[in-house]
């Protein structure tokens, strides 16, 4: 065991994977180390940490007192949880797990779509519910043929893609990149260069953009406005990509007609949240990527990164400081 480095791990449902991780390191979990950190801090060589743990944001609260720390390694795509510009300063190294879950986030993205468009909370609670009248004339929104907007092209939202194409949508699409004309024909989508000049012709909008400066707050009271007022969004994104009250207000006044959401700000919403108490609006517990399939993968492939940052080799899915931007 001795000759295994120490990291420190916060990683949700940990039990299910400790021996994924102890097979290569000695471990401290993260509940651990904070009830005696002194014992473990001039050892530690890599942090393991995830989006759901108990250990919310790396920064130098604890970076501070780790002077051998090599590398942190997320197991998430978001590192909005990361202090990245104080990491890259220090000259630790960084990686993250930006594919192993794409299937599965965008699985839920459109089963949130699907779900919201034809009121599958409501029904589910008609029928199951005996407090709640039997109804049969809970009327949803079309799918097939409708206008998908789809911010953020990358490896997920090209998937959320592929998926609404098979419902025969039409799809649009926003990201600074574009694709090529061959990924394009593939699905039938259309590029727009401003997420403004493309919302007024959705009839879904879907999310899923990093959070990054330009990106936060990107969806607000202008944007809700330019939406229909029969559109649907979905977040599979980061929460902070929406203004938080602008999508309170939306869904109020019925700028639009719902939203279904994986996430909010913060998590979870406290009791008295406005959010709770709308019937318009679907939120889930930040679970697009949780399957076990993928919460393995996502284990292993921060697993490997952690191994390779510890012994000085090239780090798999490695965040570079121009990644931030």
């Amino acid at each position: 065991m001795a000759d295994k480095p120490l990291v420190v791990a916060s990683l949700a449902d940990h039990e299910l994977y400790v021996k994924i991780v102890e097979e290569h390191f000695r471990v401290v979990w993260w509940e651990d180390y904070i009830k005696g950190p002194e014992k473990y801090n001039n050892d530690i060589q890599g942090i393991l940490v995830d989006a759901y743990g108990r250990l919310k944001r790396v920064d130098g609260s604890l970076l501070d007192h780790l002077p051998n720390l090599k590398i942190v390694s997320t197991l998430s795509v978001g590192t909005d949880h990361l202090d990245l510009e104080l990491l890259f300063k220090r000259g630790i190294k960084v990686s993250r797990v930006p594919d192993v879950s794409s299937d599965c986030v965008a699985d839920w993205g459109i089963t949130l779509l699907v779900g919201m468009a034809r009121r599958i909370v409501e029904g589910v609670d008609s029928a199951k519910n005996p407090a709640t009248p039997f109804d049969f004339n809970i009327m949803g929104k079309k799918i097939t043929g409708s206008t998908i907007g789809v911010v953020g092209f990358g490896r997920i939202g090209y998937k959320i893609a592929e998926r609404a194409y098979g419902f025969s949508m039409k799809v649009l699409y926003y990201d600074v990149f574009r694709r090529s004309e061959e990924e394009e024909k593939k699905i039938g989508a259309t590029y727009y260069s401003s997420v403004d000049e493309m919302l007024p012709h959705c009839d879904f909008v879907i999310l899923i953009v990093p959070l990054l400066p330009t990106t936060r707050g990107m969806i607000g009271k202008k944007q809700f406005e330019l939406m229909k007022n029969s559109a649907i969004l979905v977040n599979v994104a980061r929460a902070q990509v929406i203004d938080q009250d602008a999508l309170v207000e939306a869904l109020k006044n019925k700028t639009i007609r719902s939203a279904a959401i994986d996430v909010t700000y913060p998590e979870p919403l406290p009791d008295d949240h406005p959010l709770r108490f709308l019937d318009n609006i679907i939120i889930t517990p930040h679970m697009g990527a949780n399957s076990e399939e993928s919460r393995r993968g996502v284990v292993v492939a921060g697993v490997k990164s952690c191994i390779a940052g510890v012994k000085g080799e090239p780090i798999p899915n490695e965040m570079l400081q121009s990644m931030m931007y």
